[in-house]
Parts: structure tokens; C-alpha cells; sequence
């Protein structure tokens, strides 16, 4: 899908496979990780958006609604479980696909999956088998 269409009279193309592309969130404090998984999102076609900690994941979830999120549960101020237990009280864990992605699985990983996340993928992990993970669990 490689058609090009016009946006307005400003002259700006848009392709059309761009609207379609899913929108995936990265939260997790690991500045090195998160740019290397941006990447690699992007180089397969994915919209990245980045968070640090789970505050800013929440704001950015509200605001740009993702198809996945992955969410590190490690993290200072605001970590994935404190995310997690937000959602959960505010009814929007059921709206977004979450993927736990976290070398520090410190309670049991059905307790994550009974909250609502659809998938725990330890660190470390391979790109593939993140990318085929984000597929199987978006929209």
C-alpha cells in the first residue's frame, strides 16, 4: 500500500500505510533499552511512542491512545506496578493490550495476567520474538 495521497493544498503528501501502522508505547526508565527498542519498532514499521516512568506512560496513554504498550515494572517514582494498579482502578487496563517487559519479576506473573495483561516477556528478550509478541496481542 504505497499510494500516495494529497493532504490539503499545502503541497505535504501522506502515504496512506502510514495512517494504518500500529502505535506501540515503550515505558521503561532504561534510556539505552528504550532507544534501541524504538528502533528496532520503527525499522518494522511500528509508531513508537517513549515514556521514562510510569507517570509519563500514563499521560501519554490518554492522550495518544496506543495499540500496545510495553511496560517495564522497575522504575523510579511511578514504576509498572503503580502504573498497572491505575489502570486497573480507572477501567482502562481492558482498553490497551500490556506487555510486561521486566528483568524483575517480583510478584507472581499471574497476578499481572488476572489484572489484565496480555503477555510477560522477560529481559533479556529477543527483538523477533517481541515483535511477533506486539503482533499477536494488538488489534
Amino acid at each position: 500500500m504505497n499510494e500516495v495521497q494529497p493532504q490539503g493544498s499545502n503541497g505535504r503528501d501522506k502515504r496512506i500505510a502510514d495512517v494504518d501502522r500500529k502505535c506501540v508505547l515503550v515505558i521503561d526508565d532504561d534510556l539505552p533499552l528504550r532507544g534501541m527498542v524504538a528502533a528496532a519498532l520503527r525499522h518494522h514499521g511500528f509508531q513508537v511512542l517513549l515514556a521514562g516512568d510510569g507517570a509519563e506512560g500514563q499521560r501519554a496513554l490518554v492522550i495518544h491512545h496506543p495499540d500496545v504498550v510495553l511496560l517495564d515494572l522497575a522504575m523510579p517514582d511511578v514504576n509498572g506496578w503503580d502504573f498497572l494498579q491505575r489502570l486497573q482502578e480507572t477501567g482502562h487496563i481492558t482498553k490497551v493490550p500490556i506487555i510486561v517487559v521486566s528483568a524483575h519479576l517480583r510478584h507472581d506473573p499471574a497476578a499481572f495476567l488476572q489484572m489484565g495483561v496480555k503477555a510477560i516477556l522477560p529481559k533479556p528478550f529477543n527483538l523477533p520474538e517481541l515483535i511477533d509478541l506486539i503482533e499477536h496481542v494488538s488489534p
